[in-house]
């Protein structure tokens, strides 16, 4: 339920859907119309994300490795140092075209380790695959980051990068 959420409620019905077992993702739904549902797990982050043909074909196999290396009880340091590894070894691919990622969800919270562990509550937000774009490129400079009046890179200068377009509200911290 957690993950469909994200998508808009037009294309819900029609998703696959991905969910965390014991042993990483699982798929415990085709989808009938490109979209894939899933919740990211990254490091003390639960990411409710759908995404579409694209993606799904992409970044989206690294989410699902990120699980099952996270099962295995992994390091996050050592999982995101075995993505990269991944990307380079092509293993893993970064979008070969445009698309998005839905993630229309209001219950998605960012517990930010780099900032002094604060905790942003996100809003729902449209992301748009930009492999290995950084902020500076669009001119955004770090204090800009998670603003409203601005499109920021997330993961910025990775294969994985994309920009952040918030939707319906505006980013607050708790």
């Amino acid at each position: 339920q957690m993950a469909v959420i994200s998508a808009p409620p037009e294309i819900r019905d029609s998703t696959g859907v991905y969910v965390l077992e014991e042993h990483g993702f699982i798929k415990a739904r085709d989808s009938r119309n490109g979209f894939n549902c899933i919740v990211e797990r990254r490091a003390r982050h639960l990411s409710p994300m759908c995404y579409d043909a694209v993606g799904s074909t992409s970044t989206l196999q690294a989410t699902l490795m990120r699980g099952d290396l996270l099962m295995k009880g992994t390091d996050p340091v050592e999982i995101e140092k075995r993505i990269d590894e991944a990307y380079r070894d092509g293993h893993l691919h970064s979008p070969q075209k445009t698309g998005i990622v839905y993630m229309l969800s209001t219950e998605e919270d960012w517990h930010d380790q780099s900032s002094g562990g604060v905790t942003i509550h996100i809003v729902p937000h449209i992301i748009v695959y930009a492999p290995y774009l950084k902020n500076s490129d669009i001119a955004v400079a770090k204090e800009q980051v998670w603003k409203t009046n601005r499109v920021w890179i997330q993961y910025e200068g990775r294969p994985d990068a994309y920009l952040i377009f918030p939707v319906g509200g505006t980013w607050a911290q708790p």
